[in-house]
């Protein structure tokens, strides 16, 4: 039987490396994720802690380095089944890369100076801001404090700060190109009133490449957002039903909650009468109720680049201004 350890609060470094039998360096070595240690004096080490109930004072470690391996993530609209895929493989990455997400999610009522005081007295690495949602004040007080800020689905443009986006112009193009080539010619973008940049952007690009193919792109607002907002488009697109329309949606879950209720509600016929596109490729949109079309755009690819970026950033904090754009690809399903 294993014998239960007590927990000891006063161990320090000095007591794991006496007893590992190595220096007060390997043992700091030891828990430094890419430093140079063999792994049997890891395992020592690592052992001995294990043995002494010995974790690291990260805060501390990061006292003596004036920043610690905390990088801060501020996001928003979580219950977005692609939002919180987003942030699930940012963590991740961050973690791969030997930091230590914390993970913020706001909404409009929150205390934004209490935000950022927990954000500086922590001495974090650097914060990863997603979408809309994050007021720009909070962005530029980061880079005015000069943390390492990297903007995710973002238009801002601060000094000394990196964005990365997805294609949303190359993902609105073939979303309206592949409508086209399905011989749908009445066009109609979803638009939701409170609809963030990237939303914007591909709507914008749809309606672009209609324009060239001289087919008319009817951008259609709706009050509600995701899914109810796909919902209330329902009722003006049925009474368009006969035109043959090809609709494209700016995310998944508009797009899921149009498409049923012009099944459940309308008795719609997809693709047969009208075709419909969305924009993500959330994991329901391949659930076997929708089979949705949708543009892809990768969350682990979002994610590597994301924290790429970052770093660059935290060991070049003068660099210019990095502006990455991530690629998106056509998922062909059973709505187009």
């Amino acid at each position: 039987m294993n014998k239960i350890r007590p927990i000891v609060s006063s161990v320090t470094s000095f007591d794991v490396a006496k007893l590992a039998g190595v220096s007060r360096s390997a043992v700091s070595r030891a828990f430094t994720p890419g430093a140079s240690i063999s792994d049997k004096t890891r395992k020592k080490v690592k052992r001995a802690a294990f043995e002494l109930g010995y974790s690291v004072n990260l805060l501390a470690r990061g006292l003596n380095k004036q920043r610690t391996d905390l990088v801060g993530m501020i996001a928003s609209g979580m219950s977005n089944p692609y939002r919180s895929e987003q942030i699930d493989a940012l963590a991740k990455r961050l973690v791969h890369e030997g930091f230590r997400p914390m993970l913020f999610c706001i909404d409009e009522g929150m205390n934004e100076s209490q935000l950022l005081s927990i954000l500086l007295n922590y001495q974090v690495s650097g914060v990863v801001i997603t979408s809309d949602a994050p007021p720009a004040e909070i962005c530029e007080e980061c880079a005015r404090m000069h943390v390492p800020l990297a903007l995710v689905d973002r238009l801002d443009d601060l000094p000394f700060v990196d964005r990365i986006n997805g294609d949303n112009r190359k993902g609105g193009r073939m979303a309206a190109e592949s409508l086209i080539a399905a011989g749908r010619r009445n066009l109609i973008a979803v638009k939701p009133q409170k609809v963030g940049y990237s939303g914007r952007a591909r709507i914008a690009a749809f309606v672009e490449r209609a324009h060239e193919a001289s087919i008319e792109a009817k951008v259609l607002g709706v009050v509600a957002s995701e899914y109810n907002g796909g919902m209330e488009a329902a009722d003006y697109i049925v009474s368009r039903r006969h035109e043959k329309l090809g609709i494209f949606c700016p995310s998944d879950t508009l797009a899921l909650g149009l498409l049923d209720a012009l099944r459940s509600q309308h008795g719609v016929a997809i693709p047969e009468e009208m075709s419909l596109i969305g924009y993500d490729d959330i994991p329901q949109a391949s659930w076997a109720f929708a089979e949705l079309t949708t543009i892809k755009q990768s969350v682990e690819e979002f994610a590597k680049v994301t924290v790429d970026v970052l770093k660059a950033r935290i060991n070049e904090p003068d660099a210019a201004p990095k502006n990455q754009i991530v690629s998106v690809n056509l998922v062909l399903r059973k709505t187009v």
